[in-house]
């Protein structure tokens, strides 16, 4: 999907009636649709569902014990939510949910918080691979010593003053280039036609649910 906004309202709207109304067959309907259009990379989605679901089931082993029935049908609602969002965020970096709730109108201090919380997660994620690329260029192995423990507190030390470091130059930024608490973002607007297919799914079934229960 193209448009940021539309995404997260179909994703919040799919979620909902999925999770909190009795489960009917055609909700399977937005879901096919959109692995559908995501068929080339359902080879890469499938695992990380998979790997989800390792820690789903603890859950639903839990709720099997008391209520087998309740035990399936969470296992279902877990995974056709899971499947439907993974698909389609599958390519996101994480800006198209901001520019998303820029669109919708969210408080600008959410919207800033959520962004400079991503550029954090996004700077250690990079610093901890090019730590791992080091460690395995030194043929470093993880054993039960101490220098291994040595080696591990030496990089957790610095992965926090990077951290450190890291803040205090997005703060020197952007305080430099007149930062007054609202990030400007380049919100587009343009709908495709997938987003019209997946929408008009998802709002057929919202529609069709109502109609069954009044």
């Amino acid at each position: 999907m193209q448009n940021d906004a539309l995404k997260l309202l179909v994703t919040l709207s799919y979620s909902f009636f999925v999770a909190f109304s009795s489960l009917e067959y055609f909700y399977s309907l937005p879901l096919l649709v959109v692995l559908w259009l995501h068929k080339k990379e359902c080879h890469k989605i499938i695992p990380k569902v998979l790997l989800l679901n390792f820690f789903i089931l603890f859950l639903v082993l839990f709720v099997a014990f008391q209520n087998q029935t309740m035990a399936i049908e969470l296992l279902i609602r877990t995974n056709m939510i899971l499947l439907f969002t993974i698909t389609l965020f599958f390519n996101s970096k994480g800006y198209d949910i901001i520019r998303g709730l820029d669109a919708l109108k969210i408080s600008p201090i959410f919207i800033t918080v959520f962004y400079f919380t991503l550029t954090m997660i996004q700077f250690l994620r990079a610093e901890v691979l090019q730590m791992k690329t080091t460690l395995k260029a030194r043929s470093f192995q993880a054993k039960t010593s101490l220098f291994t423990y040595q080696t591990f507190g030496n990089v957790f030390a610095m992965m926090l003053i990077k951290a450190l470091k890291k803040s205090q130059e997005l703060h020197c930024t952007m305080k430099s280039r007149g930062f007054n608490g609202k990030i400007p973002l380049l919100t587009s607007n343009t709908v495709s036609w997938e987003d019209i297919l997946i929408c008009g799914t998802v709002f057929l079934m919202i529609i069709v649910k109502v109609w069954m229960v009044v």
